[in-house]
């Protein structure tokens, strides 16, 4: 045996034991994955329904199905989801999928012909009054931001509006309302169920559909994923990472829970944790909490729970902006969870809402500043 010949021959074992730790462990993260197929019909003809538009909801996630109505979806984590499926002259079917094992999975889909608009009033192109509502919608659903500039409504006839003597603005859309984001780099098709806006408020609910667009230049790429970062800080997904991360400080957040009246024994806050606390003008009301005490595994891997059974008060420090505490002019908001808690994915994916409500600046999200779901940073 020549010198060195035993050595090489361990470098070489040791190798192929990596390669095979290596495949198993790739092949293992590809088995976590669901691929979903199905079929699109009508539902009392049974016809497909060619080219009908499947998407996850909120996401840049989606295809078409085929001439045959054939759909196929691949690489979605388990877990719960909110599949939709879109074709015109139906009804939009929104539908909870929730996977607990990978593999391949099948949904039939079947749509249901929808009811001929009654009523419509067409307008004129120039017609002051609608002219002015569409500025309303448009300003409500872009937002007020250094970014909403660079967003436009493709086509606003597919908005029917409404006034009320109320004085309630309402809004639905008679086929995907498309709105433009050249600033984050984004085609957003948005079914609008529901607009409404009162007194400077504004509701609106339905299904979102995000479509990367194509830059022109390598340029115009860099610009739009660094406008992105500067949309995810501060954001509710921002939020939520740094709570699963516990990493709150780090990203700038501090959050507060509100103290049960049973547990208020003093006229100040009194910390166990011995994180900051703050002073305010309504004593022993909050106190501050790290994120590994608002976070509990899920029932799968791709899961965690965040837990509150009162209010949340959050601040992100590196936004000045109103709030109820005159030490603290940040950017203020709340969140409640009448459930108790929401599930989310480590990155910030709320996959069960639960009901929860969010009120101030995390409640200020516009499609001019909203990333899809699916959107990650790039560590």
């Amino acid at each position: 045996m020549r010198p060195g010949q035993h050595f090489t021959s361990y470098i070489s074992y040791k190798l192929r034991i990596i390669t095979i730790i290596l495949f198993c462990a790739g092949s293992q993260a590809f088995a976590q994955t669901v691929t979903l197929t199905g079929k699109v019909t009508d539902e009392k003809t049974g016809k497909p329904l060619p080219f009908a538009n499947v998407f996850i909801n909120n996401s840049t996630i989606g295809t078409n199905a085929d001439e045959n109505g054939n759909y196929r979806l691949g690489n979605l984590a388990i877990g719960n989801l909110e599949l939709v499926v879109s074709f015109l002259g139906y009804e939009t079917v929104k539908q909870t999928l929730r996977f607990e094992q990978p593999g391949m999975k099948s949904v039939l889909i079947k749509l249901r012909e929808g009811q001929q608009l009654q009523g419509v009033t067409i307008f004129a192109k120039k017609n002051k009054k609608r002219e002015k509502n569409l500025k309303i919608i448009a300003r409500e659903l872009l937002g007020n931001t250094k970014f909403s500039k660079l967003c436009r409504i493709v086509n606003p006839e597919v908005l029917r509006i409404s006034e009320g003597d109320d004085g309630h603005l309402s809004a639905q859309t008679t086929a995907p309302l498309i709105i433009e984001n050249n600033a984050l780099g984004y085609r957003i098709h948005q079914d609008l169920d529901d607009f409404d806006y009162y007194e400077g408020k504004v509701y609106y609910g339905g299904t979102t559909r995000f479509e990367l667009l194509t830059p022109k230049d390598s340029l115009q790429k860099k610009q739009w994923r660094a406008n992105q970062k500067v949309a995810y800080k501060g954001s509710l997904k921002h939020l939520l990472a740094s709570i699963v991360a516990d990493s709150l400080q780090e990203n700038g957040f501090k959050v507060y829970q509100a103290i049960p009246d049973s547990l208020r024994f003093s006229k100040t806050i009194r910390s166990s944790n011995g994180l900051n606390q703050i002073s305010n003008h309504l004593h022993n009301r909050i106190e501050q909490t790290p994120g590994f005490k608002l976070v509990r595994p899920g029932e799968l891997p791709t899961e965690r729970l965040v837990v509150s059974m009162t209010q949340l008060e959050i601040f992100y420090m590196n936004k000045p902006g109103r709030s109820p505490y005159s030490d603290m002019p940040h950017a203020y908001s709340q969140i409640t969870m009448p459930q108790g808690y929401i599930v989310i994915t480590p990155q910030g994916w709320v996959v069960m809402p639960m009901g929860f409500e969010i009120a101030g600046d995390l409640g200020n999200d516009r499609f001019s500043t909203l990333l899809p779901a699916d959107w990650k940073r790039d560590d």
